[in-house]
């Protein structure tokens, strides 16, 4: 691929994930969180219980940023840690109350991108070859975990 043809993709990609971030920071702000907050939560809700280095996988985070965020979810009440009592080394994170409260409020937030695929002029084979070209790139640089992971947060009922 020539140089000006990956540019055109590039920015394509671009502007479409700014417009998908935009509206998830507005989400997440205003119900009080961060979008890297809020996105936990919602993984934490789909697995249930979820250790550090499952929320690092899912979410694509490094472990050490994942600490961090749980440091400031469990200040904030919307999450409790407890050992595995087999291997102490391991941490699990559910959510309080509080957290699930916070995950129902913020399944109310419509998305932008959402509208649009629900009314473009697309019909169902087009968006059918999006999922399947995201799929692709999701596959080649996450792995089956993530792609699983994705799916089945889907077949659960997520609305994130």
């Amino acid at each position: 691929m020539e140089a000006m043809e990956f540019h055109k993709y590039l920015n394509m990609f671009r502007g479409a994930y700014k417009v998908l971030e935009e509206d998830w920071q507005r989400s997440a702000r205003e119900i009080g969180l961060t979008l890297a907050e809020q996105h936990t939560l919602w993984i934490i809700q789909i697995e249930g219980k979820a250790t550090m280095s499952r929320v690092a996988e899912v979410g694509l985070w490094d472990l050490s940023t994942v600490m961090q965020m749980m440091k400031r979810l469990k200040e904030k009440g919307l999450v409790q840690t407890s050992k595995n009592e087999e291997d102490l080394r391991v941490s699990y994170v559910v959510l309080t109350t509080l957290g699930e409260e916070k995950v129902e409020a913020s399944k109310g937030f419509t998305h932008r991108l959402e509208n649009f695929l629900d009314n473009c002029e697309a019909n169902e084979e087009d968006l059918t070859y999006i999922y399947e070209f995201l799929r692709r790139i999701n596959q080649t640089y996450h792995g089956d975990g993530f792609i699983n992971w994705v799916e089945s947060g889907a077949e659960n009922g997520s609305s994130e």
